[in-house]
């Protein structure tokens, strides 16, 4: 009986095809799996931020966000103990792994730069007090008593790599009547385009939440 198998060159060429194979598609498979990891970590943080405002309303029997303690000038630490604002929210309505209030403290939290998905520089943070919860992310915010909302940035992972615009970097408002928890803007075509001059990742960020919600919390180039 004659016995039949691949020949050596046979099974050196099949090795080189998958090999190649392999080469190709590797980057866009961990690329898509760490799209998916910071969709996921958006998607809780916001669910976070947003359990947390209800809460404080509850709390408070506030009609509004705005009538509630976390909507005045963040105060910490003063001897009467009442502390207020974003300091006041942050540490009592969220699971905090890490305080930044201010200076080198800020890179427990975020990182000090961001850049747009282009390599533009996007520059710092912003808000009055940070913290970084137990689950990584960074969440700043500060309220802004002329608009009457509290403004929040958010870094799915704190201050690790890759702190670009879209990707693991957002912004996002509280709405000072309903507590609603929306994108600074509704255009997702803004997202890493700079439509403002803050010298903070609101001028590159602002449409970036949007898209990711409007896609099903799905982040996307």
């Amino acid at each position: 009986m004659r016995k039949f198998g691949f020949t050596l060159a046979e099974v050196l060429i099949t090795l080189s095809i998958i090999s190649v194979v392999s080469i190709l598609t590797l980057p866009y498979i961990i690329k898509n799996y760490r799209y998916k990891t910071y969709s996921a970590a958006l998607e809780k943080t916001y669910s976070q931020i947003t359990d947390a405002v209800n809460t404080i309303m509850v709390d408070e029997m506030a009609e509004t966000f705005a009538t509630t303690s976390a909507s005045l000038p963040s105060r910490c630490g003063y001897n009467d103990g009442k502390d207020a604002g974003a300091c006041y929210f942050l540490r009592n309505y969220f699971k905090v792994a890490n305080l930044c209030a201010s200076g080198t403290q800020i890179t427990k939290c975020a990182s000090r730069s961001y850049k747009s998905i282009n390599g533009a520089n996007a520059n710092g943070i912003f808000g009055e007090d940070c913290i970084q919860t137990t689950n990584g992310a960074g969440i700043c915010m500060g309220y802004n008593a002329n608009t009457k909302v509290m403004n929040v940035f958010i870094d799915v992972n704190g201050p690790s790599q890759p702190n670009i615009i879209g990707l693991d970097a957002f912004v996002a408002v509280i709405n000072g009547n309903t507590g609603e928890v929306t994108d600074w803007s509704n255009n997702a075509d803004s997202c890493n385009k700079k439509v403002s001059s803050y010298n903070h990742v609101g001028d590159y960020a602002s449409g970036c939440l949007y898209k990711v919600m409007r896609n099903g919390w799905v982040i996307s180039e």
